[in-house]
């Protein structure tokens, strides 16, 4: 009975759930987007290119394994792949006749010996070691290019797979000697398998690819990423829209659902009525959204290829799986935002709803006192326990940034009247007097309004400003540190008195898996040029704090751990650093333990020509980080651009909804006097009321989630201050304020083509 009911009900009242509707079917269409694309993204394997001809390939090993409770009978491993493979042992290729030996060097050199590999003739390679040959790249014979910090004039142009092919002497010199690969034709697996033992992949078939680079691997993992932060705020904002409009429909209707308690409905039945509505909604919006999905995840994964954050060419196709979660998930959606609303019209008494007048007397429910202060209180224990680091604090922030705002937006009936009060206390006039009082008297109306300006304004200004603020902290405190007169990036040597550094990751066995953090590599005299309490020597590792506290280890202990190329290190500890916003979960290690090639090269002073560029501290550390800032930078433009669209969907929706509620108060005015242009001043003016109050409560959160932040920064060694990029945070704020007004003066320019007399007649 009551399904028949709530079909009834969203077909009389459609106008009402179009909002409910297109923001369902949004986040439904944004879930099963990025689930297309991300099951596009881990499906099937990757085909061999560099390696497609060789008939076998050997590798060193590339991953790190735990084993846990072993000798139990619960012993399980947990292993993850490393940045790099193991270099393979010299003496390996004179026990594979005809090997090719190869390495991998930046920039995508190889020593000509691979060129072999792609039957190249033997006569095209370069002819002295300053020399290169180039497959594919676009370059010109004479040309000159840089590789790690060399130097080297292209030689010829050949086909095959784009490369940078140099003399093998030249390879070997940039590579420290290292081997990456074997391959070896003419042998089978177990041939070669037996040749070197068990310490080497042997790959073959599609397993030879585990031989190349996965840079698209790389990328697709970026993707992904940014992918599930979007869809993860995708639902957090729907929530919001949801309940908020069924909240608003339900104080709206409470004569309504007062006739049907007067006409024998059980509370049971009123609640079941208005989750039925949703459930309607849910379904249809979810059907809808999955098939726009379909459509729009193949033009989404080329956007993410055009703009670097996938590898050329990717795409999604049709998955099952993604779709039906995304339908699901919009259904659970629907559900939440009306389970509210549904107890609260579950409540409503026939007579006392029927001698109810429009005004609510209760503002704030007890439920949102519980939830707003237990929202409160997580933000605030995540605030102070905010890691320093880059990445994670980008997403700590945007988790205390939903946290708060999810807190403030449950006290949004209390807070908002009141703010939208006394922000239209500041402009004078009649006009201001009476669109600042129906600012406060209309409780619903404007907590509504504020709701989703205060999501995406508080998110904007919370995670722009937090995450400006902890790279700011983080790059001042690295600058700090050094004391090095420059320094020079991407060298082509070391000058007399220069200290090299490289930068790469280890792995530790934290919590019975293999996590990965930061590792620098620096020569001796880095205490020349950095300010630290010890330098790293053979067989001795400096720890940062945080790092050292959670694995225990103390100076003159060993450290034990896994470099980036899986090889196992047994480390004495020579110091640990104090707490600091830039190293605390970093190690430094010996030159001689790293990659052999300086990322940079810190000087004790001034040389006369410098082998690179030549920065400041403040500029190298900025331009260390700017990859990662781009990434951020990326993603929260994303997360953003989908939360303009929610939020327009939440005040068009709210707004619409209530210029239907108060036509009389609207017919009024125009009985009494008041011009078309007045009535809309008032309107338009109430809501920027609204909107100045959501922008004011978001920008509070935003200032005490950063006010939280200093102290933690500040134990842990940086002087911070707090930076704010004004540009995007008041953009952000000037898109929902004209949102907001729009969505206001439509609708009720609209109504006031009514003549007032029947506007004044409408039933309600």
């Amino acid at each position: 009975m009551m399904t028949g009911i709530a079909l009834q009900t969203v077909r009389a009242r459609w106008a009402s759930f179009a909002g409910v509707f297109i923001a369902l079917g949004l986040g439904v269409c944004l879930l099963a987007t990025t689930g297309l694309t991300l099951a596009s993204s881990v499906g099937g394997h990757r085909k061999p290119v560099w390696y497609d001809r060789a008939d076998v390939v050997v590798a060193g090993q590339n991953s790190v394994t735990v084993v846990v409770d072993a000798g139990s009978e619960e012993e399980y491993t947990s292993s993850t792949t490393t940045r790099r493979a193991r270099s393979l042992p010299a003496e390996l290729a004179g026990r594979l006749p005809g090997a090719v030996v190869d390495r991998w060097l930046p920039g995508g050199a190889h020593p000509w010996s691979a060129a072999a590999l792609h039957g190249l003739p033997p006569g095209a390679g370069p002819a002295s070691d300053d020399q290169a040959v180039v497959a594919g790249r676009g370059h010109a014979a004479g040309e000159r290019i840089e590789i790690a910090g060399r130097t080297f004039t292209v030689a010829g142009i050949v086909g095959g797979p784009d490369a940078v092919y140099l003399t093998d002497r030249a390879a070997a010199e940039l590579g420290g000697g290292r081997i990456d690969a074997l391959a070896v034709d003419g042998m089978s697996a177990e041939q070669v398998r037996a040749a070197v033992g068990d310490g080497p992949r042997v790959l073959t078939g599609d397993a030879r690819a585990d031989a190349e680079p996965d840079n698209d691997g790389e990328l697709l993992a970026v993707a992904a990423s940014l992918m599930g932060t979007t869809a993860g705020l995708a639902a957090f904002v729907a929530v919001f829209v949801v309940a908020g409009t069924f909240a608003f429909a339900v104080a709206q209707r409470r004569r309504e659902l007062a006739l049907l308690r007067a006409a024998g409905a059980t509370p049971a039945q009123v609640r079941r009525l208005v989750l039925g509505e949703a459930v309607v909604v849910g379904v249809l919006a979810g059907l809808a959204g999955c098939g726009a999905g379909l459509l729009a995840a193949p033009p989404f994964a080329h956007g993410l290829a055009r703009a670097g954050f996938a590898p050329p060419g990717f795409t999604a196709g049709f998955v099952l799986w993604p779709l039906l979660a995304a339908f699901g998930a919009g259904l659970l959606v629907a559900l939440s935002g009306a389970a509210v609303a549904a107890r609260r019209a579950g409540k409503v008494r026939p007579v006392e709803a029927l001698r109810e007048a429009s005004l609510e007397r209760r503002v704030m429910t007890a439920g949102r006192w519980v939830f707003g202060l237990l929202f409160l209180g997580g933000a605030i224990a995540m605030i102070l326990a905010v890691p320093m680091q880059g990445a994670e604090a980008m997403a700590l922030v945007l988790l205390e940034a939903q946290l708060a705002i999810t807190a403030v937006a449950l006290f949004a009936p209390l807070l908002a009247p009141g703010t939208a009060w006394l922000a239209g206390r500041l402009i004078p006039g009649v006009t201001a007097a009476l669109a600042r009082d129906g600012a406060r008297t209309s409780v619903r109306r404007t907590a509504s309004t504020v709701a989703p300006i205060l999501v995406t304004a508080g998110i904007a200004a919370s995670t722009f400003a937090g995450t400006a603020t902890l790279w700011h902290a983080q790059e001042s405190a690295a600058a700090a540190r050094v004391t090095a007169a420059a320094i020079v990036t991407s060298p082509s040597a070391v000058p007399d008195g220069g200290v090299p550094v490289a930068h790469s990751v280890v792995y530790v066995n934290q919590s019975d898996y293999p996590e990965e953090f930061d590792a620098v590599f620096a020569g001796p005299g880095l205490a020349r040029v950095m300010r630290v309490p010890a330098e790293p020597a053979d067989g001795t590792v400096v720890v940062g704090h945080d790092l050292a506290a959670s694995m225990r280890w103390e100076p003159g202990g060993t450290a034990d751990f896994w470099l980036d190329d899986s090889t196992p290190v047994h480390l004495r500890v020579a110091a640990v650093l104090d707490p600091s916003a830039d190293l605390d979960d970093s190690v430094l290690l010996p030159w001689a333990l790293g990659p052999g090639t300086p990322d940079a090269v810190y000087l004790t002073a001034p040389v006369a020509n410098p082998p690179g560029t030549v920065l400041t501290p403040e500029q190298y550390f900025a331009a260390l980080d700017a990859g990662q800032r781009r990434e951020n930078d990326f993603a929260l433009l994303a997360v953003l651009g989908m939360a303009l669209v929610y939020t327009t969907i939440g005040i068009a929706n709210t707004l619409v909804m209530a210029t239907a509620d108060r036509s009389r108060d609207l017919a009024v005015l125009r009985l009494a006097g008041t011009t078309p242009r007045r009535v809309l001043a008032i309107v338009g003016l109430e809501a920027l009321l609204a909107a100045a109050a959501g922008i004011v409560l978001a920008w509070a959160v935003a200032g005490g989630m950063l006010l939280g932040l200093l102290p933690g920064l500040r134990a842990a060694g940086a002087a911070p201050h707090i930076v704010v990029p004004w540009d995007r945070v008041l953009g952000v704020a000037g898109i929902c304020a004209a949102v907001a007004l729009v969505a206001a003066l439509v609708p009720a320019a609209l109504a006031l083509r009514t003549p007032a007399a029947r506007m004044a007649a409408v039933r309600e």
